[in-house]
């Protein structure tokens, strides 16, 4: 057995497709399927299966990734005490948040948290917003539902709210004949694999009345989707209301909302940069509370 290739088993039962792991490894598709192929030829079993929604790992597979994760959680653990220097010249924070709440809260904002740490240095990955199951070599993450807890410390920020929304000319052809009656209504939502959300349940509800003809887990694309005319779009209220020309059909109250988390590693918390990059966001989604419940 070749130790290296037991990270590419890692990485795709992780990310759960070879693209997303090749990604991950800085390498290529290829690169993955013939680590992974020789791996299943040096124990003798198939750790994967293909299925639409990507790569599962078989039972064979799901016992070496148990048997795995306790590694790498040390070995990540390892990496990153030995990156918490403090008083290194450039100090990185690893942070992941969804794509909207990072483009149109975060980023925005991250000038006036260096203007007191010249040498803070944020590496931000997107993510979709689920709530990981592990950190890994993140720092901190922002994540839609509750974690498990772990290895993290985790606190609640605040509930986003979700609203349907649409531009006049879709309505100017799709009148609904009440409020809230959807019939013949085109949908922009959820792509249906996402957690018991209740905006996603809701959207199952509508979807005996109205159809669903773009599915997107990424909410600015829905957004842009909405904008174009191609139907009524389920959105953050925080990102949906930016601009004006679009109008709020259904409001939380309605369709629910979200709880925003916060994650942070057990082990990096008495780090005085990831505290200070911790309380930034806290205090950020504290001062947003009602934008982000949608009642702003």
């Amino acid at each position: 057995m070749n130790w290296d290739d037991l990270r590419y088993a890692l990485a795709v039962s992780s990310r759960g497709s070879l693209t997303a792991a090749a990604e991950a490894l800085g390498v290529n598709t290829s690169t993955v399927l013939r680590r992974i192929a020789a791996l299943e030829r040096s124990m003798g079993v198939r750790l994967f299966e293909r299925d639409r929604t990507g790569y599962r790992a078989t039972s064979e597979g799901g016992a070496l990734i148990e048997a795995l994760q306790p590694v790498q959680d040390r070995i990540e653990g390892i990496a990153r005490t030995f990156s918490q220097d403090d008083s290194a010249s450039e100090a990185i924070v690893r942070l992941a948040a969804p794509a909207a709440l990072s483009q149109v809260l975060i980023a925005p904002r991250l000038g006036q948290l260096r203007m007191g740490h010249a040498g803070l240095s944020i590496l931000l990955h997107v993510i979709s917003g689920a709530a990981p199951a592990r950190l890994g070599m993140l720092d901190m993450a922002l994540t839609y539902g509750r974690p498990v807890a772990g290895d993290m410390i985790i606190r609640k920020l605040a509930d986003v709210g979700y609203a349907l929304y649409a531009i006049p000319e879709l309505l100017a052809r799709h009148r609904m004949v009440k409020s809230g009656d959807l019939t013949g209504m085109p949908l922009i939502g959820f792509t249906g694999q996402e957690p018991a959300w209740p905006p996603a349940q809701w959207q199952a509800q509508a979807e005996r009345v109205a159809q669903t003809v773009f599915r997107c887990d990424d909410a600015e694309s829905r957004r842009a989707a909405m904008e174009a005319g191609v139907g009524a779009a389920i959105l953050p209220c925080f990102l949906a209301e930016q601009k004006p020309g679009v109008t709020r059909l259904l409001g939380p109250e309605t369709l629910g909302s979200v709880e925003l988390w916060l994650a942070v590693q057990k082990e990096v918390r008495h780090v005085s940069r990831l505290r200070e990059m911790a309380d930034f966001l806290v205090d950020l989604m504290k001062d947003r509370q009602p934008r982000l419940a949608g009642i702003a």
